[in-house]
């Protein structure tokens, strides 16, 4: 008995010694909670990429993250489980230049709608609605911007973002009252498309009955929404732009700049406030990089990641086991992307679009495979038709169902928009010229999809012409077209010394009536009688029209036939794409009037080879008859910069020319979206004949010639700077802005 109470006791002894050495030993540590702050700066944001992929170096596993503008673009993709190796190849692959451009890529445009990019206007266009004269609301439309958000956040639709792989937060801007708002749940696309809606330049974006804009003009360091809520300590990553030096503010541009640069550094400098000593604030250097530099993007991540250098044994600290970063790592899954069972059209949203248009283009088709990606193409196919602002969706799942709901919005400047443009040409030997364009387009005028289009061009030379576009029915290729022009051009006369003596106005006045077959984006055929009168007068010079085998006047009636294809992405600067102009005129002289066979053709192809194009043409015009004391000639004309250059605008005239030309051109520079696409450097070689040259028996031979120059593709239109020669001719410095070549 009494070594079983001995026995007790010890046991008894025992116990209380452990209890009282485990009051005694330490609590096993908790990691501190990390969160990860990634401020705005536009193209600067992409140095997040590279900071983000020096935490998963060091093993810092992220409690939340919250990002304005793009810290909210990169943030909330590495939230939702994408891989940084996948956000950073999406970003490479991606066509910055076309995607900010704010244009649905040329190649899906319906040729009706991109006919007459090769005149020279002014990349902004207009609209009258409602007797108002209308501007965009944005200088870049953000359909594909959201599209591309859209793919690479899965369309990931939660009640809340805590529910994400990593808890994440995004801010915009209310534009109504200036108030931060702070996304937390719903569509993830909408809540970063939102964020980095830059006021004038992008979109802005209506939820929930708000107007929202970029969220650096709130919170460009959302610091609050995260310190004390999910974090102990934070990682801060700011990317904003240092504001300029008084020295440095010399333009407009430089004033606008600063203006919107103070009030950003100013939120950003409150939300700092709110920091501590054992928080991080990261600031890459991203000298020689500006907001809009998307092209940039891998240099930009790159600066991001040495960026952690300085505080890299500080983050050390943050650090857990090889084990325990695995295990927190593999909860980074990006969501699979939904199947779409149906797509449906939220209302109409047209106010002069046929709502049909919508229904018979997207309908319940949901592609072959039912994917998103075959449900986004369908929604650029018909934004590239020009109608629409934006055609956003939504995906609902309804009785374990996935539907596609679209939301169009209508163009706000529809549907009568008016454009303006301008060509300048100037050389050194004194051949200068100005000309002012303007055009009107007016859509919908009927269930059809009929449109009246009208242009007008003053100066050297003169235009005036109308055309009624008629689909047979919504939806069909084949179309009536009736259009007529009242046109003047000049016709220079030069002698052997290469010295204007003499100069015809030739005026024209014409109808058409075609019946056509609209290839989509890819061209169009059309044809059927036309009636031409010409009246040639006396411009400058003793030179008779009677001289050059004109009359006073004459009439030409027949038929004619004509086939385009345009696949040019870039119709001023192309870097691929084919384009072919070929036409044919047959008049009927028992119709009416004279006898001419008149045909022309025009040939391109593009290459580019990494920053270097290769543009190859031939063109061949000319009538078929040949020469004939007894007829009615009207002239085909070479000469002038990259037709022939060497030779002044038109010097060099016959019954048939021919032309073959080799453009090479580098892009040497970008320019932002708001100015432009690029600088260039290149030069030419050109090859031309003229036959039965001043409509006589001679003809000039083959002509070797070539230019080199310096260009830009800018809002105003392609700008040039070069000198030619050509056997002949004489070396002609020239200038000129707006150029068809």
């Amino acid at each position: 008995m009494i070594r079983y109470f001995r026995c007790a006791l010890f046991a008894l002894l025992s116990l209380s010694s452990s209890w009282v050495l485990a009051e005694n030993m330490p609590a096993p540590a908790v990691p501190p909670r990390i969160g990860v702050v990634l401020g705005g700066g536009g193209a600067r944001g992409f140095a997040h990429l590279g900071v983000l992929r020096e935490l998963e170096k060091l093993h810092i596993p992220i409690s939340c993250i919250a990002g304005t503008s793009a810290g909210a673009l990169i943030g909330g993709m590495y939230a939702n489980g994408l891989s940084l190796d996948e956000m950073q190849q999406s970003f490479k692959e991606a066509d910055w230049s076309a995607m900010l451009s704010g244009k649905p890529s040329r190649a899906q445009v319906p040729y009706e709608r991109k006919s007459d990019d090769y005149r020279n206007y002014f990349d902004l266009t207009f609209g009258v609605r409602d007797g108002a004269f209308r501007v965009p609301r944005s200088a870049i439309n953000s359909q594909d911007v959201d599209l591309y958000i859209r793919a690479l956040t899965r369309d990931r639709v939660v009640d809340s973002f805590d529910r994400l792989p990593i808890p994440f937060r995004a801010v915009a801007t209310d534009l109504s009252n200036g108030d931060a708002v702070v996304f937390d749940r719903g569509a993830l696309a909408i809540a970063l498309r939102a964020s980095m809606a830059v006021p004038g330049v992008f979109d802005p974006v209506s939820d929930q009955g708000r107007l929202l804009v970029d969220g650096g003009l709130a919170r460009n360091l959302p610091i609050e929404d995260l310190k004390h809520r999910c974090a102990d300590h934070l990682i801060v990553v700011d990317v904003g732009t240092p504001l300029l030096k008084t020295d440095q503010i010399h333009t407009l541009f430089d004033v606008l700049a600063q203006t919107s640069n103070l009030m950003v550094t100013r939120n950003a400098s409150q939300q700092k406030t709110l920091l501590d000593d054992q928080d991080v604030v990261i600031r890459p250097d991203l000298t020689g990089f500006s907001s809009a530099a998307f092209v940039n993007n891998q240099a930009i991540i790159a600066r991001g990641v040495s960026a952690v250098d300085p505080v890299r044994e500080r983050l050390k600290a943050w650090a857990v086991s090889p084990q325990a970063y695995a295990a927190w790592h593999a909860r980074l899954v990006p969501p699979p992307s939904p199947k779409i069972d149906h797509i449906r059209v939220e209302g109409s949203g047209a106010s002069f679009i046929n709502p049909e248009q919508l229904t018979k283009t997207l309908g319940n088709d949901t592609g072959s495979d039912g994917s998103l990606d075959s449900a986004r193409q369908q929604l650029r196919t018909l934004f590239a038709g020009g109608d629409f602002d934006s055609l956003t969706y939504r995906v609902e799942d309804v009785d374990g169902r996935h539907i596609m709901q679209v939301m169009p919005v209508e163009r706000s400047i529809g549907p009568n928009q008016l454009r303006f443009g301008l060509n300048l040409k100037n050389s050194t030997v004194g051949d200068a010229s100005v000309t002012f364009l303007g055009s009107s387009l007016s859509t919908w005028l009927n269930a059809s999809g009929a449109t009246w289009r009208n242009d007008l061009q003053l100066g050297s030379d003169t235009l005036l012409r109308s055309e009624l576009y008629q689909p047979l029915a919504l939806g069909s290729p084949v179309f009536l077209a009736a259009q007529g022009h009242y046109k003047e051009e000049p016709w220079p006369f030069y002698d052997a010394n290469h010295l204007k003596y003499a100069e015809l106005t030739l005026a024209e006045t014409g109808g058409e009536l075609d019946v056509g077959v609209a290839l989509g984006q890819y061209g169009q055929l059309r044809g059927g009688p036309y009636w031409l009168q010409y009246q040639p007068r006396v411009s400058m010079g003793a030179l008779q029209p009677s001289q050059v085998g004109l009359d006073q006047k004459a009439t030409e009636a027949g038929l004619h036939l004509s086939a385009v294809a345009d696949q040019f992405d870039n119709p001023r600067w192309p870097r691929s794409g084919y384009f072919f102009d070929g036409s044919l005129r047959y008049s009927m002289p028992a119709w009416h009037g004279i006898d001419t066979r008149y045909y022309g053709l025009t040939a391109e192809d593009v290459m580019t080879l990494g920053d270097v194009t290769w543009r190859l043409t031939g063109k061949l015009k000319g009538n078929l008859i040949g020469a004939n004391p007894n007829r009615f000639a009207m002239p085909q004309f070479l000469g002038g910069f990259l037709n022939m250059s060497g030779y002044q605008q038109d010097e060099l005239y016959g019954d048939r020319i021919s032309l073959g030309r080799l453009m090479v051109y580098w892009r040497a520079a970008t320019l932002p979206s708001a100015f432009g696409s690029g600088i260039y450097a290149g030069a030419s070689l050109e090859l031309g004949k003229v036959w039965n040259r001043n409509f006589g028996d001679e003809n000039t031979g083959w002509l070797p010639g070539g230019s080199v120059f310096l260009g830009a593709d800018t809002l105003l239109g392609p700008f040039f700077i070069g000198v030619g020669t050509a056997r002949g001719g004489r070396p002609i410095g020239y200038m000129y802005l707006g150029l068809d070549y």
